[in-house]
């Protein structure tokens, strides 16, 4: 592989520290493209400010997001009272489909064309993270603006439930150029409505060596635009009560035959006790309740 020439200028000016990233295996559900390893984005004040872990992406994105990076959340978080130290990124290169759902549709992490923000490092040792509105509102209200106005799509806390710790944002590919911005600056520790969770998440086809990303953390979608595009499943039905197919009585009354009535038999009260009925929606066997079916949903 060769570095695609854009990057490399920007390499050679000394304006991004990055390489190819080689560890990668080709995945043709995924498809192809140059990955690129950037790890620091050079400053106005001539720094070299690291990203943790490194971002993965086609140098297309990686090109986007060093711009942002330096132009703009540079300067949002000193406007905010911070020096910037280091950008930790949440997720990158990451090949699997939306929510990691089985048939969903590729996610923009798939195609090295997205990128996630969890928060910075400061320079007196402070940490900024996205997650319980840890960032101060002036750099919120910055941040939303400048991706908005950059990327295809922006992701943030309040959006889809999915991104409350993280901004995701990409270069998603769209007829007439459509763009999403989904990002509620009140968000704070109050999680947006969301999708139920499934049983287990869909098999990842791949993911890249050394990827910090937290279990069950989301890149769920908008409105079936972004992350996200739910998959309807049946939800398996309760068991039925009583009857031949249980071998227990249907009319709660005792079981009798030759000497006494079992007194441990279902629906039979025992000696010196009243028989009460059982309260609804009691917990089943298999996990599920009477009267209600198990929920199901995704996650990113």
């Amino acid at each position: 592989m060769v570095m695609p020439a854009a990057c490399a200028d920007l390499i050679a000016e000394g304006a991004i520290e990055a390489s190819l990233e080689t560890s990668l295996i080709p995945s043709p559900v995924c498809g192809t493209f140059i990955p690129v390893r950037l790890t620091a984005v050079r400053l106005a004040d001539g720094r070299m400010l690291p990203l943790k872990p490194a971002a993965i992406s086609r140098c297309e994105m990686t090109m986007a997001a060093a711009a942002w990076m330096s132009e703009a959340l540079a300067p949002a978080v000193a406007a905010a009272g911070g020096e910037l130290t280091a950008i930790r990124i949440a997720d990158s290169y990451n090949c699997r489909p939306r929510n990691r759902v089985a048939g969903a549709k590729m996610s923009e992490h798939g195609r090295g064309n997205a990128v996630d923000v969890g928060g910075f490092e400061l320079g007196d040792g402070r940490v900024w993270t996205v997650a319980k509105g840890g960032l101060p509102m002036a750099l919120r209200a910055s941040m939303k603006d400048s991706a908005c106005t950059r990327f295809a799509t922006v992701l943030g806390p309040g959006s889809d439930g999915y991104h409350e710790d993280h901004i995701h944002v990409d270069l998603a590919q769209r007829r007439n150029d459509f763009k999403l911005c989904h990002w509620n600056l009140d968000a704070g520790s109050a999680v947006a409505s969301r999708k139920d969770k499934p049983a287990a998440n869909a098999p990842v086809a791949a993911t890249r060596g050394g990827d910090d990303e937290a279990a069950g953390k989301a890149a769920a979608a908008a409105t079936g635009n972004a992350e996200a595009e739910p998959q309807a499943q049946s939800a398996p039905l309760p068991p039925p009560k009583g009857g031949a197919a249980t071998g227990k009585p249907t009319t709660g009354k005792p079981v009798t035959g030759k000497g006494t009535a079992k007194s441990d038999a279902p629906g039979v009260a025992k000696p010196g006790q009243t028989k009460t009925s059982p309260p609804k929606n009691t917990q089943t066997k298999d996990g599920g309740s009477k009267g209600s079916q198990p929920k199901q949903g995704q996650a990113d």
